[in-house]
């Protein structure tokens, strides 16, 4: 059931492409701009049990009601402090990425180096004052602090990431399909990260609709496309409003 569950979101995923995908790239749709994309698993109509206004995003909920997953600090992994200045953002929508390593993420290799190698690449490589993401996700569903999240992003793609959190899973999942625990701990947290920082779900992105390339990767992006991440997201709110604590 759990595999054809998985063969059903990829091929629904790659038939919303090009709804979600291409009329925003032949368009020429302005990063900035906050819109709300087809997703065929969601559905927008039920109550969450609290509202969106786009003027509250980017601010503080002191009144969240979902609870925060643990998070592993870059003091935690070794993360070095920022290299040089940084611009200032605020976070509007959440744009989901991946890492993109050469070749498949195994359960052998330690995120924590990885991310230190990330970092220091980053420093060496691109004159990147950071990671270029937020957070990271590994394969067991840890969540890794990175850049501080009031500072836009880095990319390797012609897209502004200015007002984009950019939450990725570390691995390549051109080459490889996300695990389940990577799966629940990304919707946990991006539900937290919605109601904490007053970020519409509907805003959840992937990186490839605002910009021609392959990232997320064609086995992670049709879980965002079809609307899959963006339903649990809602389910996880709705939940901590219903009875004080999401599920």
């Amino acid at each position: 059931m759990e595999l054809l569950t998985r063969k059903c979101l990829l091929a629904l995923g790659f038939c919303v492409v090009m709804l979600s995908v291409f009329p925003s790239l032949m368009n020429g749709a302005e990063s900035h701009q906050v819109t709300q994309r087809v997703r065929p698993m969601v559905s927008r109509d039920e109550p969450l049990g609290r509202i969106f206004p786009p003027e509250t995003a980017g601010t503080t909920n002191s009144a969240a009601r979902v609870k925060r997953p643990f998070t592993v600090t870059k003091a935690m992994w070794g993360g070095q402090e920022s290299s040089g200045p940084l611009r200032h953002h605020r976070p509007l929508r959440i744009t989901l990425h991946h890492e993109g390593s050469p070749k498949p993420l195994t359960p052998s290799e330690d995120p924590k180096q990885l991310l230190r190698n990330l970092q220091s690449w980053g420093f060496r490589a691109k004159g990147w004052p950071d990671i270029p993401y937020h957070f990271l996700i590994d394969l067991e569903g840890n969540i890794y602090e990175a850049r501080d999240l009031w500072a836009v992003g880095d990319t390797n793609t012609q897209y502004d990431p200015t007002g984009h959190l950019l939450v990725t899973l570390m691995g390549n999942y051109e080459l490889q399909t996300p695990t389940l625990r990577q799966l629940e701990s990304l919707c946990d947290f991006l539900a937290w990260l919605c109601d904490y920082y007053n970020i519409d779900p509907s805003t959840i992105a992937c990186h490839r609709e605002f910009v021609l390339t392959a990232c997320p990767g064609k086995y992670f992006a049709p879980y965002v496309l079809s609307g899959y991440v963006e339903a649990e997201v809602r389910k996880r709110i709705r939940a901590a409003y219903s009875t004080g604590q999401a599920k």
